[in-house]
């Protein structure tokens, strides 16, 4: 177990054309589930790839706990990685795959024979491949191969878990169900673990902690509570929830935010005196989130919009609504069976205290 700090880390490919990473500064607690969350692009393969070694930083210092690894080669830092690429050795049979690494000169005199088949055969039973330990590679589907990486970087218990992307070629069903094994195991051993998606529901239920990433620089660190109740700015906003918060563009006059050129809606004190320190004289970017927008009939003084239900996707027991008004489009999250059809006019209600509210310059939070 370690604590993994990174400070002013840099890193750039095709002669500087491409900035993966721009001043990262990033402390992972020891023992925690630590995800990286961003879109492709961000920067999260190539930090797993620093913080292993596999890949030289430009600039700053990598440490594990208080001795700095910077420059140490992979095998001396005593990381486990598992690549969305499997990178499994193809000669191989999955049996010799998972072994391997109990087998590497460091820790060949740590485990038996005798051992190291016991706790291949435990792995392999936890991620449902003990059937296919025969197999070479070649033989496998790629959901089976990407179990053969994950059970490698399992199969040993070292200071951190490196996960890219470990389980992003499973089925829906199998994905799900290793989330909950990788937890649970992460939670009995306690071994800090750093883990990437770009799945924003796969960070939010398996994260302690998690860092929001963006064409290389961080967004956000926080807990998951922190980040979906409380995002810094547009982009996290945009970024966690399913489906993404609404974003509406406002007018302030006075005390008032009018939406649309036509809804009032009251701004609370401490947001009226942040638009006074920001400056901001006009515009406004408030948002709300799909489930906390509620239907009423469009005759209703409550409605503070109106518009018509454009489509219905029914997802069991909730729906997701795209209402339109105007060129614009809200979309709301409710229960299937009170969900109205494609075509309806319907009123939307929302509360002030569930709206972000975020400075249109700059992009960032208000309150």
């Amino acid at each position: 177990m370690a604590k993994i700090t990174l400070q002013n880390v840099s890193k750039q490919y095709k002669g500087g054309e491409i900035q993966a990473l721009k001043q990262i500064n990033l402390e992972i607690e020891d023992g925690k589930f630590f995800c990286l969350l961003g879109p492709a692009g961000a920067g999260k393969t190539t930090t797993i790839k620093l913080i292993a070694g596999v890949e030289p930083l430009d600039s700053g210092k990598i440490f594990m706990d208080d001795q700095e690894i910077t420059d140490l080669l992979p095998n001396q830092r005593d990381v486990a990685v598992a690549f969305e690429t499997y990178a499994l050795y193809p000669q191989r049979t999955v049996r010799e795959n998972l072994a391997f690494p109990l087998r590497a000169p460091l820790r060949k005199k740590e485990w038996s024979e005798q051992q190291i088949q016991a706790r291949v055969e435990e792995v392999a039973k936890l991620l449902g491949i003990d059937d296919l330990l025969d197999r070479l590679p070649r033989q496998l589907s790629g959901g089976q191969r990407q179990r053969v990486a994950l059970g490698r970087a399992l199969v040993r218990k070292p200071k951190a878990y490196l996960f890219d992307e470990p389980i992003a070629h499973l089925d829906a069903k199998l994905r799900h169900r290793m989330r909950g094994e990788l937890r649970r195991i992460q939670l009995e051993l306690g071994i800090t673990t750093v883990y990437t998606t770009p799945d924003q529901l796969e960070a939010l239920s398996l994260a302690d902690q998690m860092a929001i990433l963006n064409e290389g620089k961080i967004e956000q660190i926080g807990t998951p509570s922190e980040i979906y109740q409380h995002p810094a700015n547009l982009f996290v906003a945009r970024f966690v929830g399913d489906p993404p918060m609404n974003i509406l563009r406002s007018e302030v006059q006075g005390e008032e935010a009018y939406l649309f050129g036509q809804t009032k809606l009251h701004l609370p004190d401490h947001i009226r005196s942040k638009l006074a320190a920001a400056d901001i004289q006009r515009d406004l970017m408030i948002g709300v989130r799909p489930r906390d927008i509620k239907l009423v009939a469009p005759s209703s003084e409550q409605a503070l919009l109106r518009g018509q239900v454009k489509y219905v996707q029914v997802l069991g027991e909730t729906s997701i609504l795209t209402i339109v008004m105007d060129s614009h489009e809200v979309r709301i999250k409710m229960n299937t069976q009170d969900a109205p059809n494609r075509g309806e006019a319907v009123g939307l209600n929302f509360a002030v205290q569930d709206c972000h509210f975020f400075d249109p310059r700059t992009e960032l939070r208000l309150d």
